[in-house]
């Protein structure tokens, strides 16, 4: 009797530990539902911010007035009436050349133009019949060659080089005309050109006696039919010697079309500015060249050398550099507003505030992993960001190379750092998380 009543207190024990550990199971899980609620609740309250690594330039430059100025020669050449030119402005002309011929009315002039049109087409047709059999040469590449002509001319006329463009036009109607006979193989240019000799003798005919227009000058040069009197404001000569008070007083001068021509008798042209006396000692210690853009005139940068820093009391300084670089639309300039770029830096933005101070591997000067005696990687703080990889936190080291107000660029790591390093670096398009709650690699965010 005895045996049984402890054999059922032992069973109700039993069954009371049974019922105690269900409770603690259902309250522990109870409490991990009520964690992962809040947390998740916590984590939509509090939204992580981001944004996305791209690439972006920051230029070092300032921005002003300039002169510029050239060795150019006015020519005492009447252009007006019934002309017709041989060459276009910023066309290279020989010393002495014959730039232009007068008629006694607007049909003479005409039909010499129609002429000069029948002369190009003759001469290039014969350069066609005198080279090599284009019947023979694949039609790809010529298609090629004709689409790079063209290209290059419309380059050439959307940066108002015209004096190119007329080239490069004559160049693309020679690759057409090659591919014709490429493809059709049975071109006659014997005839062509011996119909083309005709229409320019009975052509010849009907032109009437003209007066020959020269540039009158002891050298050659880049030709121009305008000037704007401002060709004589500076001297060329004394570009080393400019003063600010003569560049302000060149800078009040308002040019104006004038009658007359020009040829510009040199390819080097300066482009004179007053610049302050910081830019003037950043420039004092600048080696090779600046770039200098005209913002405001739509032509092409350029690559310019310091040719002189000529500075005041009060703190101005006249700069001028020194440009070769030539086209039809740079030599139109002459008062325009421009910006010289001292530097410029190309990297990642990252916003200040999502840089932190983190725990990364070291790297030695040649990108190698620096271990500990253990071998195991030496780790020290680290300027670096939180990126978000899919919904996982992961670090990402900074190669800082530029500082601003509210943001930096890094750039990637040099060329011969090893792959183990370069994974490290902030890349483009990363998510860099810029705002959150308990951050750090290997977090898992629920957005």
């Amino acid at each position: 009797m005895a045996k049984k009543e402890n054999q059922k207190k032992r069973t109700s024990q039993s069954r009371a530990r049974v019922r105690l550990r269900r409770i603690l199971i259902v309250v522990v899980a109870l409490i991990l539902i009520g964690v992962t609620i809040y947390e998740v609740h916590t984590l939509r309250q509090n939204p992580i911010q981001k944004t996305t690594a791209l690439e972006e330039t920051v230029y070092d430059s300032v921005n002003t007035e300039a002169f510029i100025f050239r060795s150019e020669q006015t020519i005492d050449a009447d252009l007006s009436g019934y002309t017709v030119l041989f060459v276009q402005d910023g066309e290279r002309v020989e010393s002495n050349a014959r730039i232009a011929a007068r008629f006694a009315d607007a049909g003479s002039a005409q039909r010499y133009a129609d002429l000069v049109d029948l002369r190009a087409e003759y001469d290039r047709y014969a350069a066609l019949s005198s080279g090599r059999e284009y019947s023979a040469m694949k039609v790809e590449s010529l298609m090629q060659r004709s689409a790079e002509r063209m290209c290059a001319f419309l380059q050439a006329a959307d940066t108002g080089n015209i004096a190119q463009a007329k080239k490069l036009e004559n160049d693309f109607l020679g690759q057409e005309t090659a591919l014709e006979i490429a493809i059709t193989g049975n071109l006659d240019l014997t005839s062509r050109l011996a119909e083309l000799s005709q229409k320019v003798r009975a052509q010849e005919a009907t032109v009437d006696d003209s007066e020959a227009i020269t540039t009158g000058v002891d050298s050659g040069g880049y030709f121009y039919s305008y000037t704007d009197g401002c060709e004589d404001v500076l001297s060329y000569e004394d570009a080393d010697k400019l003063t600010v008070e003569e560049l302000e007083t060149a800078l009040r001068e308002k040019p104006t079309q004038a009658s007359g021509c020009k040829v510009i008798k040199s390819h080097v042209w300066y482009v004179a500015a007053i610049i302050d006396g910081q830019t003037a000692d950043k420039l004092t210690g600048k080696k090779g060249t600046v770039r200098i853009s005209f913002p405001k005139a739509g032509v092409p940068d350029v690559r310019a050398s310091v040719y002189a820093l000529n500075a005041e009391t009060d703190g101005k300084c006249a700069a001028v550099f020194r440009c070769i670089e030539v086209s039809e639309s740079l030599l139109r300039l002459r008062k325009t507003e421009v910006q010289i770029v001292l530097g410029e830096a190309t990297g990642f933005k990252v916003p200040l505030n999502a840089v932190r101070m983190l725990d990364m591997d070291v790297y030695d000067e040649n990108g190698k992993l620096v271990l500990n005696e253990d071998g195991s990687p030496k780790q020290e703080k680290t300027r670096c960001v939180f990126v978000l990889r899919g919904n996982v936190v992961s670090q990402r080291r900074l190669n800082v190379i530029y500082t601003g107000e509210d943001f930096l660029l890094s750039a990637p790591p040099n060329p011969g750092a090893d792959a183990s390093q370069a994974g490290t670096y902030v890349k483009r398009y990363d998510e860099i998380i810029t705002g959150g709650k308990n951050l750090h690699a290997g977090a898992v965010i629920y957005e």
